[in-house]
């Protein structure tokens, strides 16, 4: 699915609309003025779900790409060159399919603390909830095979700790994710509707980086998901 043509415009107005927000205009942080997504997104594939695009303080983000940016879509036999990217490749290679990736939210930002910061205030909570409605919609025609969370505060966008978000029910999209009654015990995970169809969902730590998860962890996971797909 080509994301690019289809969405560029509506990330643009959304972020015309929510421009007066705090987290836009800090001083020295212009980058999260740049929402970035994916170009496209493989169909029927296993999808790999972030928070959102990190940014490396220092880097220049060029004039013509300021307003809205987009990153290629990895193909099943490259190897992609940034590390956060390898652990999919790897993944799906060992369960012989393919992959893609999106992030629920656009905004650049390596210190998570201050995307969950959005969640302190109505306007906020409105800023994501836009952009997490368009994520699922992308999903929905998408048609993953599997969906593998690789981030805590995404699985709470899905539906997990409902309670946390009382004040805020939008922010979730109160799939029903409940241990063990909405537990699949075949797939030893949940599966939520996407697509027209159910889908398994698994919620993993993170794939990469300094809280990555232990080798046993990995293995595990690959485990899992091969035995999934080949039910």
């Amino acid at each position: 699915m080509n994301i690019k043509d289809n969405y560029k415009e509506r990330v643009i107005q959304l972020w015309e609309k929510y421009s007066d927000l705090e987290i836009l205009n800090e001083s020295g942080c212009e980058y999260r003025k740049s929402p970035l997504l994916p170009v496209e997104i493989e169909d029927e594939s296993i999808l790999f779900v972030g928070i959102n695009p990190a940014f490396k303080k220092g880097d220049i983000i060029p004039e013509d790409r300021k307003k809205i940016d987009f990153y290629p879509q990895f193909h099943r036999d490259e190897v992609p060159d940034l590390a956060y990217f390898r652990k999919f490749h790897d993944i799906a290679n060992y369960c012989n399919t393919g992959w893609t990736h999106i992030d629920m939210l656009f905004i650049r930002e390596t210190n998570q603390k201050l995307i969950y910061k959005l969640t302190y205030s109505k306007r906020g909570v409105d800023f994501i909830t836009e952009q997490i409605d368009m994520v699922f919609e992308i999903i929905d025609k998408a048609k993953p095979l599997l969906i593998v969370v690789s981030n805590a505060f995404v699985s709470e966008l899905f539906g997990k700790k409902k309670t946390k978000h009382r004040d805020f029910d939008k922010i979730w999209k109160g799939f029903s994710l409940n241990f063990p009654e909405d537990f699949n015990d075949t797939y030893g995970t949940y599966t939520i509707p996407v697509g027209g169809k159910d889908t398994p969902i698994l919620f993993s730590g993170m794939l990469s980086g300094q809280r990555a998860l232990d080798i046993g962890s990995l293995e595990r996971l690959k485990w899992q998901i091969k035995m999934i797909l080949n039910k």
